[in-house]
């Protein structure tokens, strides 16, 4: 999955200063101002700018950086400050630590540039990395802390004429986001001339054709997919914040009817706490409607609730809707990289309930299917509708003993069905209402970590 963006060019950036002093309020910080301002002033993309102010400290700046990559979805950080050979300086470090691949060009052509200034610039230890997971990559340049050096490393030097005569860093980073899947980023040439081969540069509008018109003659348009994928903008992706190796697996996580996908941002942390294996959570929000037992009140539901009985009178249609959006999801996933043997569904409640139906129907299994207080809709179809993927996809349901908003009754009866007919099914039990336990979480981690 790509992080999800505005606008298809949109670039998603973060500035981090890195500061003891200036993280604690004792004087005002001056590099992310003088980031921010540059990057403005020479890039004409829409962009999302994500601003972090962090001490020198080592955890902290490898926890940032792996926070706006992984889950903010960023595809260049620019860090300033913390690049000296003072102990305190350990920017490059973290750096190095949350890189797959170091891109060691960037740090030698700072150092040239700034050598034009001052002897001491071959005291910087400034470096850039690439941080790759299985879904997005994203680039990393450590930046001089002095403001000046900011824009001169960044624009390079120009003679009396006004011509580049040293190149600055930022006319390769374009082509840098270019071939790690990133928008195609373009700048301002009067601040930095982006540089691509003629292969990889983008005809300008006023240099591509008129379109042809139309003639009647012409076949029509396709007609619209009957069932429209999710927006980027509506799915959130969020990986342990606290993880030190790259997501093992994908769990699609549908959240419950009355919230939305930021309910479970913090499960992959609590995953990993409880012994699960480190995953990235891609976390979908439902559509906004109004619910036929509660008219009145618009909100997020997988589909409609006709009745204070959830099995009466159910939403055929919207189920069924659902169910085909996920499996779109689910083969989006796929073509991103992920195979199906890593990629699990779940969710919670009513979500729980929708990744029941969807996941037992999966032309193809997934590496399994996670339902918390949740049960199984149109279950007197499951003898009929149920593939061989989904005879042999493991289940793991588990509910409250207490549930006050899915019968207990329910949800047991729904388990009986699924059990009949998929022998890799387990149920658990728990003393609590319609919520989630510590025992809950810990057995989910497990499940999660055997079916790898």
């Amino acid at each position: 999955m790509k992080p999800p963006r505005k606008s298809e060019n949109e670039l998603i950036l973060g500035l981090v200063s890195v500061s003891d002093r200036a993280s604690k309020g004792v004087y005002d910080d001056r590099g992310i101002p003088e980031l921010e301002a540059w990057c403005r002033k020479a890039i004409i993309n829409p962009m999302a700018v994500h601003k972090r102010l962090i001490p020198d400290e080592r955890f902290e700046i490898e926890k940032t950086l792996r926070e706006l990559v992984d889950i903010i979805g960023c595809d260049l950080v620019l860090t300033t400050g913390g690049t000296g050979p003072s102990r305190r300086d350990v920017t490059p470090e973290a750096t190095l630590a949350v890189g797959t691949r170091e891109m060691p060009g960037f740090g030698e052509q700072m150092r040239a540039i700034s050598g034009h200034f001052v002897p001491t610039a071959i005291l910087s230890r400034q470096t850039a990395v690439l941080r790759e997971t299985p879904d997005h990559a994203a680039l990393i340049i450590n930046l001089p802390g002095q403001p000046k050096a900011i824009a001169e490393t960044l624009e390079g030097l120009r003679g009396k004429d006004g011509k580049s005569v040293v190149n600055g860093i930022f006319a390769a980073v374009p082509y840098c986001i270019d071939l790690i899947g990133g928008p195609y980023v373009e700048t301002r040439e009067e601040v930095v001339r982006a540089f691509r081969p003629k292969s990889a540069q983008r005809l300008k509008p006023a240099e591509e054709k008129q379109a042809e018109p139309v003639q009647p003659s012409q076949p029509a348009k396709p007609a619209e997919p009957a069932v429209k994928p999710f927006d980027p903008k509506d799915i959130l992706m969020v990986s342990p914040r606290r993880a030190q190796n790259a997501p093992e697996a994908a769990v699609i996580w549908l959240h419950g009817m009355g919230v939305d996908n930021n309910d479970f941002a913090p499960f992959p942390d609590e995953i990993l706490d409880f012994g699960g294996p480190v995953c990235r959570f891609i976390l979908p929000n439902a559509p906004v409607r109004e619910i036929s037992a509660h008219p009145g009140y618009p909100l997020r539901a997988w589909y409609d609730v006709r009745s204070d009985k959830i099995d009466d009178n159910e939403d055929r249609a919207g189920i069924r809707e659902t169910a085909a959006r996920i499996s779109l999801l689910i083969t989006d996933v796929e073509k991103a990289g992920i195979p199906r043997s890593r990629i699990f569904l779940g969710g919670f409640s009513q979500g729980a309930a929708a990744a029941l139906y969807a996941g037992l129907r999966e032309e193809e299994p997934v590496a399994g299917i996670v339902a918390l207080s949740g049960y199984l809709p149109l279950a007197g179809t499951l003898f009929s509708e149920i593939t061989p993927a989904g005879r042999k996809t493991p289940v793991f349901m588990a509910h409250g003993l207490f549930d006050s908003v899915i019968s207990p009754l329910t949800a047991k009866r729904s388990a009986q069905v699924i059990q009949e007919i998929n022998p890799d099914f387990r149920w658990l039990p728990f003393d609590m209402d319609h919520e989630i336990c510590q025992d809950e979480l810990a057995a989910l981690a497990q499940f999660l970590r055997q079916h790898l």
